[in-house]
């Protein structure tokens, strides 16, 4: 048989391989130098413009200040208390007339004063600043902003600083009768009035286009990485040299013999040296694979149960599909999250909700088997959730009305032994081909005869606020009323197909607001009835005196609504 002599290298992708990867990595690494420069570079440039944008704006709030303490009272008391001269007294106008001067100096320094009402058309805020005010208005403490904004093409660094109305604001923000004639004269009447001392009256901002000089930035960068390249190439080539001096010449008599040895025995040639160690590797993970089934282990299991495949994650736990292992009884499975059993809080909610499921008893809830300390073992759940029946559309005339009436029965139930659930979404009910409605989490529910952790611990709104009540979004718990309310979300978004709402990054304020701006339901689902309409619109009142009070007499309506149709 004729063999290699020693230094001749078989066929091999390792020296390939082995120069691929230092490639990647060389270049990997030139690109995270020039990348580590770009950051650097542009983090002292926006370290400088942070400390330029805060001196002006802090200069232009001690102008403003200085016009409000000193120099509108000594007008006041120079000419009269009814005198309102704009050029002297107006904080807004003197403000933005001083920066005006100075822009036509220092052109990159751009001042703004937004107002979401303002007397001067030109100071109405644009879409951005509009989102600053909610983001003011959310926290009162928030004093303070910075950051990079991106308009028309170009980037701005951008200091930002709220400003409240004081009571001496109020003659001219106040109401339109109480204002001076000549503010009146020059901006008219409809801008700028019936705010009180308080409120948020605008949004002082320095903005510093900051484009160029991130581009000038990005290019040093450019030139780092090309820089880098050319060391990496030589870098290669000298490797090269020697990995294949040291390595592959020695590799590849091991290699050799090795071919040939697997042709004697008429086995395949591994591709090279590191092919044959991952099949040394794979031989073996398949012995302890085989070891490992040869002791029975069960790498899913819970006592006598085995957990297959999840089917939902409540509020505070998950449910899992399983079996017994001996009978093969297929059973549901319920146990907390790791971040849930970690937590005493979440914990005295998840021990709430596993006491309720073991206490409550309803056609509705599916029922307990056995309780094997913080995994709770419930009958078979079978069907699909609502979330995804209603992904394709709304649903049949035919089946509204059952499952409605199951779901007023349940939370009636919960109600009468006090409980409020606080949490009817769609993702937690389930609907069999029997058209059986399972609710399957309670983990946000407060029993009247258990202590509530979510209020003892003063914490804040706990759920969804697409399906939340407006009195639970303001952290009012125990209302059977706010179960109502989500019922009507829930009816709303059977009926249409859509939910009423779709925003989900507000402020509890806003959200307040958002509750109360309500799609009619006809003219979201066409072929509704008014008599439907009204008992969705009755459910979602936001003032809780104006909903149903009771989940019998919504049942009731909805009976008649949808029979009579």
């Amino acid at each position: 048989m004729k063999t290699k002599r020693y230094g001749q290298v078989p066929t091999t992708n390792l020296k390939k391989r082995f120069f691929l990867w230092s490639t990647l990595i060389l270049l990997g690494g030139g690109l995270l130098l020039s990348a580590l420069s770009f950051w650097n570079t542009r983090r002292l440039l926006m370290t400088e413009a942070m400390a330029k944008s805060e001196v002006i704006l802090r200069e232009v709030e001690a102008i403003r200040a200085y016009v409000k303490e000193e120099l509108r009272p000594k007008m006041y008391e120079l000419h009269s208390k009814d005198a309102f001269i704009i050029e002297a007294m107006s904080t807004t106008y003197i403000s933005t007339r001083i920066m005006e001067r100075f822009a036509d100096s220092m052109p990159s320094y751009l001042y703004r004063r937004a107002s979401l009402n303002p007397h001067n058309e030109n100071n109405l805020a644009d879409a951005f600043e509009e989102e600053m005010f909610d983001w003011f208005e959310e926290d009162g403490s928030r004093l303070f902003w910075q950051g990079v904004v991106r308009k028309n093409g170009e980037a701005f660094f951008i200091s930002m600083v709220p400003d409240y109305f004081t009571r001496g604001c109020i003659r001219c923000h106040g109401k339109v009768e109480d204002a001076p004639q000549s503010l009146i004269d020059r901006y008219g009447s409809n801008g700028g009035f019936r705010f009180k001392a308080g409120d948020l009256a605008g949004i002082n901002s320095v903005a510093i286009p900051v484009s160029s000089s991130l581009r000038e930035a990005w290019q040093g960068s450019l030139i780092m990485f090309i820089i880098t390249l050319g060391a990496t190439l030589v870098w290669l080539y000298l490797l090269n040299l020697l990995f294949h001096r040291l390595v592959i010449e020695r590799l590849g008599a091991m290699l050799s013999l090795m071919t040939e040895k697997t042709r004697e025995h008429g086995e395949s040639s591994p591709g090279d040296e590191l092919d044959a160690l991952h099949a040394s590797l794979g031989s073996l993970r398949s012995y302890v694979r085989s070891a490992r089934k040869g002791s029975s282990l069960q790498p899913n299991f819970i006592g006598d149960y085995v957990v297959t495949r999840p089917i939902v994650a409540g509020a505070m736990s998950w449910l899992y599909c399983g079996y017994t292992e001996k009978s093969q009884e297929k059973v549901a499975l319920k146990f907390g999250f790791d971040e849930v059993l970690q937590n005493p809080l979440y914990r005295a909610c998840l021990e709430t909700e596993l006491q309720l499921f073991e206490t409550v008893s309803h056609a509705c809830l599916p029922k307990v088997k056995q309780r094997l300390d913080d995994v709770l073992i419930l009958e078979e759940v079978q069907g699909r959730s609502f979330i995804t029946l209603l992904e394709k559309g709304r649903l049949d005339r035919h089946v509204l009305l059952p499952v409605f009436s199951q779901l007023c029965d349940l939370v009636s139930s919960l109600h009468a032994a006090g409980i409020v659930h606080h949490d009817l979404r769609p993702q937690i009910l389930m609907l069999d081909e029997r058209q059986r409605v399972q609710l399957i989490d309670m983990g946000l529910a407060a029993d009247d005869s258990l202590p509530d952790p979510i209020v003892a611990a003063g914490l804040a709104p706990q759920g969804d606020p697409l399906y939340m009540a407006p009195e639970q979004i303001q952290g009012k718990r125990g209302d059977p009323r706010s179960d109502i309310y989500g019922l009507g979300i829930l009816l709303y978004l059977a009926a249409t197909g859509s939910l009423p709402f779709t925003e989900k990054r507000k402020s509890p304020q806003s959200w307040m607001q958002y509750k109360e701006q309500v799609a009619m339901p006809r003219n979201v689902g066409a072929g509704l009835s008014q008599a439907l309409e009204q008992v969705i619109i009755k459910a979602m009142s936001p003032d809780r005196k104006q909903r149903y009070q009771w989940v019998e007499d919504l049942c009731e309506d909805l009976n008649n609504a949808l029979t009579k149709h």
